[in-house]
């Protein structure tokens, strides 16, 4: 991964500390923080120095997305059209990039690095502006759009989060500071150590002879794979963001301690999850359904997750099976549980089948369709 590379790791602590010291100084001699109103420099830097083609081209994104806002917002009759359609047009650059996985004949205009995250930030914005009827200012949207410690991934930043912690920076003090270095240390070790490990060890376990205990080993640490390379890098995103004042939201929490599939949706990508469910489940949902409706709109939602990722035939059987999954549990009314009211061991059976059934699902993004029949097989020899 590119923030990983030693050069551009390097350039981004010191974005990091070039803004702590502008906001730092500024609050001291100005008594006021400048540090919001030059954040889209160190943006543009870092951004620029990875690729100044990608720079380039979320300048030019985030400058039309923008347009689209403005115009929207004093919009009367027409207002519902051109939000549809406005949302509609912040998505092509995202479904260009994933058609050239179908149709390797064109062309590659630029490296859409990131474009699934600018993409959701961006309609998020056409929803802010529909719904809350509020103004965008530029410099407040092109910071939200190009905020470097999420840039290529999660969390994903809410405009309405972001633009409250773009207002009023949280003052680095020394408690602060050790935390942000805690959980930037804790970051890169999953990255670095933790995940080089579990690569290792789901390198040779794929590659074993297999029996059923090599299958269910291989399983879990597919799931250990997916979790510490995504909460890895959430941690140095969110330990870069708050270390300036920016408290950037959370996107693992516990999964594991799951005992539904609802439950763990929130707990594991969580900002994703948060977006698709308001994005789409409200909208579409808007008054509370019966089960077999929940069920069809449950399967839609994982579905859409799923193809978010990728439109490759992994993903499209992922989409399937976490929808039938989510689904059926909507439709036997398995979605709530109650910590207190159940006994333990059935609690904890509970969150073993939930995170086994996510874990089996990972192997499709982790493994070759050859490898995965392989360790199917390997289930049936006891």
């Amino acid at each position: 991964m590119w923030y990983l590379q030693t050069d551009v790791l390097l350039r981004l602590l010191i974005a990091v500390g070039a803004m702590i010291l502008i906001s730092g100084f500024s609050r001291l001699i100005l008594k006021k923080d400048i540090g919001p109103k030059v954040l889209f420099l160190a943006d543009i830097a870092v951004i620029a120095y990875v690729s100044w083609q990608l720079s380039l081209f979320m300048a030019g994104y985030t400058l039309i997305t923008f347009i689209f806002a403005r115009i929207l917002r004093p919009l009367k009759k027409t207002r519902r059209f051109f939000f549809v359609f406005f949302s509609i047009l912040c998505t092509v650059p995202f479904f260009y990039g994933r058609m050239t996985e179908f149709f390797p004949q064109l062309p590659v205009i630029i490296t859409f690095v990131g474009i699934a995250y600018h993409m959701l930030k961006a309609v998020d914005v056409m929803y802010f502006v529909y719904y809350a009827d509020m103004k965008i200012p530029f410099l407040t949207y092109a910071n939200y759009m190009m905020f470097f410690p999420t840039f290529t991934s999660g969390p994903i930043f809410r405009y309405r989060d972001f633009q409250k912690v773009w207002n009023r920076p949280v003052p680095l003090t020394a408690d602060r500071f050790i935390m942000c270095v805690k959980r930037f240390i804790k970051g890169m070790f999953k990255k670095m150590v933790v995940l080089y490990f579990v690569t290792t060890v789901f390198t040779f376990l794929v590659g074993a002879e297999k029996h059923w205990y090599i299958s269910l080993a291989t399983v879990v640490f597919s799931y250990l794979l997916l979790y510490f390379d995504l909460s890895g890098y959430s941690d140095i995103a969110i330990a870069a963001g708050s270390v300036m004042g920016y408290t950037v939201p959370e996107n693992f929490r516990k999964p594991w301690a799951a005992a539904s599939f609802t439950q763990f949706w929130r707990n594991w990508h969580i900002t994703l999850s948060d977006w698709v469910r308001e994005h789409i489940f409200v909208v579409l949902n808007g008054k509370k359904l019966g089960r077999l409706a929940s069920a069809g709109m449950g399967f839609i939602v994982m579905f859409v997750m799923e193809m978010w990722h990728g439109f490759t035939i992994p993903y499209i059987v992922g989409g399937v099976y976490n929808g039938m999954c989510l689904g059926l549990e909507n439709l036997f009314g398995l979605t709530t549980v109650d910590k207190r009211k159940m006994k333990k061991s059935i609690y904890v059976l509970r969150c073993i089948l939930v995170n086994g059934l996510f874990a089996f699902n990972t192997l499709l993004m982790t493994v070759s369709s050859a490898q995965l029949l392989e360790i199917i097989k390997g289930f049936m020899r006891l």
